[in-house]
């Protein structure tokens, strides 16, 4: 387990992990780090010294030979040199020593495809929306899709390479449930032929080391676990589902144990949010890289459940302040990504990296989406990835180009100076809460629906929470007692 920052000094011989590579993007005519949720892009001065580190070269040794090659001072090499190693050691991309474990190699027809300027970095494919856990804050569709819909194992396989082909780089293996689907392991085939870095998003309960074992060998570079609670009471009651906090904790070792990449995901919300710090601590002590701490968004299951969700600001404000503590805390050891509370925000987030610009979702019927809860608005449709060739969608496909760019906003959006920051914010919130997919993001304060936004949570977080609607997959919503918050 690494509980200790590594520390990049002269006699480190630094090399990449099982989970962090280097990848000629030609889509994009840039050589990046591909690592767990990310793509890192380089400079040319950068792109030498990782093609030197290999695991046996020492710092001193790199350093004394890139001096005399390009007759620079050694003392200024040493300064650059240590300082761009040092930011990749705290990213958790780089170890001492050569890695037990190898990545997956480039197959013949990924280091074939051609370039293809425009086209999104990653794709999210939900394989099915089954799933043993009935978790009230659910982000997938209130109409879920059966599993005599689902494509096959080969429709996602020709999915993967024509996303390769437009420039994908990362494909997210999601849900419902990845792990329900009896033939992942050749849908994950299918992935690393096609050259894409591929991280599985689960709940783990399904998982046995055994199966995680056969995902690593064909060549699984990252596995997100997704998390109720640590406190196993509340994290029962949460999920519907018993016993899932030790599963969670033997997976996530298991992933470690295996070379994987590991990033704990914990959506936040009334019910677990005292116990962040808990939370925090379990991401440590699993050696997890990464921790993704997401206040939750209210459309979908999640606005059938908001009362009994949606915490108040003071304490949401108190997890603000122990982010920022864990992270100094924890520099070069736990990576995190923080999402705040809309309600409770007085500028919106960039949906997806914008809509219909960074991210392609197919849903298990093969839908293509330009956000995971694109459905939610009625008046789209949906083109068919079996049907209609990925990149002729992602270019020309009406729901993607019904909110892309900027020229679809309204007032105040259109003339505001961050209109290509956030590119409007969420779409889906806005539908929710103003009743018009177009209009400004209420959760920014010049919306003139942000006051009412903010009273739903100002209102509904200081009453007792109601009972949950759990979500059932192929039967009648159950609603069962959610205890007073945390």
């Amino acid at each position: 387990m690494t509980t200790s920052r590594y520390i990049i000094g002269p006699d480190s011989r630094p090399a990449f992990t099982r989970y962090a590579r280097l990848h000629d993007d030609r889509a994009r005519q840039r050589t990046v780090i591909l690592a767990p949720e990310r793509a890192y892009e380089l400079d040319p001065i950068g792109l030498i010294v990782l093609k030197a580190i290999d695991g046996e070269t020492t710092i001193a040794e790199l350093c004394a030979r890139l001096a005399a090659q390009y007759k620079a001072p050694l003392d200024v090499i040493t300064r650059d040199v240590t300082n761009l190693l040092q930011g990749l050691a705290d990213k958790r991309l780089l170890r001492d020593g050569v890695d037990l474990f190898s990545p997956p190699k480039l197959s013949d027809f990924a280091s074939s495809v051609a370039p293809f300027a425009g086209g999104p970095a990653g794709l999210l494919a939900e394989l099915t929306h089954r799933c043993p856990l009935q978790c009230p804050y659910c982000s997938n569709p209130l109409e879920l899709e059966k599993s005599n819909v689902e494509m096959t194992a080969a429709q996602w396989g020709e999915t993967f390479r024509q996303a390769a082909s437009i420039g994908a780089l990362q494909l997210h293996l999601s849900g419902g449930e990845p792990t329900a689907r009896r033939d992942l392991e050749e849908i994950l085939t299918y992935a690393v032929e096609a050259g894409l870095y591929t991280n599985l998003v689960t709940s783990a309960v399904l998982l046995t080391r055994e199966k995680l074992e056969r995902l690593a060998r064909i060549g699984l570079d990252h596995v997100q676990v997704s998390i109720q609670d640590v406190v196993p009471e509340s994290a029962d009651r949460i999920s519907a589902f018993e016993g899932g906090v030790p599963k969670k904790r033997d997976v996530a070792r298991w992933t470690r144990e295996l070379g994987m990449g590991l990033t704990i995901n914990a959506p936040m919300h009334r019910q677990n949010i005292a116990h962040l710090p808990q939370i925090i601590d379990f991401a440590v002590e699993v050696d997890a890289q990464r921790i993704e701490i997401a206040h939750i968004q209210y459309y979908a299951w999640a606005q059938e459940n908001r009362a009994a969700l949606i915490p108040t600001r003071e304490t949401f404000m108190e997890t603000v302040g122990i982010v920022d503590a864990a992270k100094k805390r924890l520099q070069g050891v736990l990576n995190f990504d923080f999402v705040i509370h809309d309600h409770y925000a007085t500028r919106p987030k960039q949906c997806t990296g914008g809509w219909g610009r960074s991210i392609m979702v197919v849903t298990p019927s093969g839908k293509a989406l330009p956000c995971h809860a694109a459905q939610t608005i009625p008046h789209l449709t949906f083109d068919d990835v079996r049907t209609r060739d990925l990149g002729d969608i992602w270019r020309n496909g009406a729901a993607f180009n019904a909110y892309r760019g900027v020229e679809w906003m309204k007032e105040p959006c259109r003339s505001c100076d961050r209109r290509e920051i956030d590119y409007g914010g969420c779409r889906c919130q806005a539908l929710a809460v103003a009743g018009d997919a177009a209009a400004t993001d209420p959760a920014c304060h010049l919306s003139p629906d942000h006051a009412r936004f903010a009273a739903f949570a100002e209102t509904e977080s200081h009453a007792p929470p109601p009972a949950y609607i759990y979500r059932r997959f192929g039967g009648a919503p159950q609603s069962a007692p959610a205890e007073e918050s945390v």
